[in-house]
């Protein structure tokens, strides 16, 4: 449903509530071609590939790099990661997260707080391609739980759980948190109480 013109774009809602404007962009053709392609082959859309894109753009990328966060090929780190004694990952866990986590969380979500904390790993995981499940529940808090299957061995989730342990128990939530760890996966619930 249109609602009218901003700056000649065309603002409206959809179904879901939110704003979106119409507006042009001039694309190369290569780069529009292989747009199509990969929203063919995912099932969507263009459209809804450029949204995502640009979304992935907005809410990682154009900040990741500057808060510390680099790429990294999976079996390089699995391999890396499991030479090193269990105490040795949980130290530099503990040191990521006293050194990065909240300089992180301030740079790429301009809030320091549990939400922006769940809001951030969320993004993370759906960057990193990784298979995942998040499930949220509210009966006096909010509860989320999630599933990262991430397949790179059990002392990656040793590393992943106690990097968000130390976050969490900074951020006053370690009370309400379990962890299970497992050689492909890391699952975790937390409640989180409403405000």
């Amino acid at each position: 449903m249109t609602k009218g013109k901003k700056g000649g774009a065309t603002t409206s809602s959809s179904t879901t509530g939110k704003k979106s404007e119409s507006v042009t962009f001039r694309i190369e053709s290569k780069a529009l071609e292989k747009l199509r392609r990969e929203a063919e082959q995912k099932d969507i859309s263009t459209n809804t590939l450029v949204n995502k894109l640009i979304k992935d753009h907005l809410n990682w990328h154009s900040t990741a790099a500057k808060a510390g966060f680099i790429s990294l090929r999976r079996p390089f780190v699995s391999k890396v990661i499991k030479y090193l004694p269990e105490q040795e990952i949980i130290s530099l866990a503990e040191y990521v997260a006293k050194n990065a986590n909240k300089d992180s969380l301030l740079l790429m979500r301009n809030d320091y707080s549990i939400k922006s904390a769940l809001d951030l790993l969320e993004s993370w995981i759906k960057i990193s391609e990784y298979p995942y499940r998040h499930d949220e529940t509210s009966n006096g808090n909010n509860k989320h739980s999630y599933v990262i299957q991430h397949d790179m061995g059990i002392k990656v989730s040793i590393y992943f759980a106690t990097l968000l342990q130390f976050l969490f128990e900074e951020l006053g939530q370690y009370e309400r948190i379990e962890f299970d760890r497992t050689e492909n996966s890391l699952a975790f619930s937390i409640d989180i109480e409403s405000s």
